[in-house]
């Protein structure tokens, strides 16, 4: 799989170096994809992963598909883009904010609770991360790059549902992650982008792919903002839910 995606990578690299596809003009979907190689949704999704990782494709208007990168490189949630160094530190400071939630809570976090951990100005911090949001940002966005979409397998519901109670699991171990999440423009980000455009893969041949993704990861978001981790109430909507978008 990992192969079939690299070379869907290195021709879609190649049509962006040679200009037939510009900055800002739409990739291929993960449906265009599969039809246009031939593989599964595993490698199509896996390409479009690889390709912004690579800074090479951006969330498309209102986080539906992936466009062209204006940037040659990535630029972490509204920062540019820095050296590998810089990079290396920003992520450092990000898992330094994650552990500092994990153990005192959303609450507790702020730029100079940050600074104070790394016995540092908050000025210091300004190189790396231009304000708390964009930290929450980061944050969120290293949480899902840790828990990749799992592997297509059964039939569109079965695939929705694996995907809202892999959700659900990293809410009920991290319940800040609801309140910080966002699927939505500006604050969406390129791990949650990946999370999004494997359900819109999933959910292809519905009438809106791109709303019922919408819908289900808000409902598991919302259920765990209002219901505190309550897996009853979970389960019964999200039987109600899955029946309702696939059926």
């Amino acid at each position: 799989m990992v192969r079939k995606a690299e070379a869907i990578v290195a021709e879609l690299r190649r049509r962006i170096d040679a200009g037939e596809l510009r900055p800002g003009e739409p990739l291929p979907t993960a449906k265009e994809i599969m039809a246009e190689w031939g593989v599964s949704m595993g490698p199509a999704y896996r390409a479009l992963t690889m390709l912004r990782q690579d800074g090479l494709a951006e969330p498309g208007a209102q986080g539906r598909g992936s466009v062209v990168a204006e940037r040659p490189a990535a630029a972490g949630a509204g920062m540019p883009a820095l050296p590998a160094e810089g990079a290396e530190t920003r992520a450092g400071l990000v898992r330094a904010a994650i552990e500092i939630v994990d153990a005192e809570g959303l609450g507790v976090l702020s730029m100079r609770r940050l600074a104070q951990r790394f016995d540092v100005a908050n000025v210091w911090l300004l190189t790396y991360l231009r304000d708390k949001a964009q930290l929450q940002v980061l944050m969120s966005d290293a949480v899902f790059a840790e828990h990749p979409p799992p592997e297509p397998a059964g039939d569109r519901r079965a695939r929705l549902e694996a995907l809202c109670r892999l959700h659900w699991r990293m809410y009920r171990r991290r319940p800040w992650l609801a309140v910080t999440v966002s699927f939505k423009q500006p604050r969406i980000s390129p791990h949650i982008v990946a999370h999004t455009a494997w359900a819109e893969a999933a959910l292809a041949g519905t009438g809106s792919p791109a709303m019922a993704a919408a819908t289900a990861a808000n409902y598991v978001r919302g259920s765990a903002l209002s219901r505190g981790g309550d897996d009853g109430a979970f389960e019964a909507g999200l039987g109600r839910l899955l029946d309702g978008l696939t059926g």
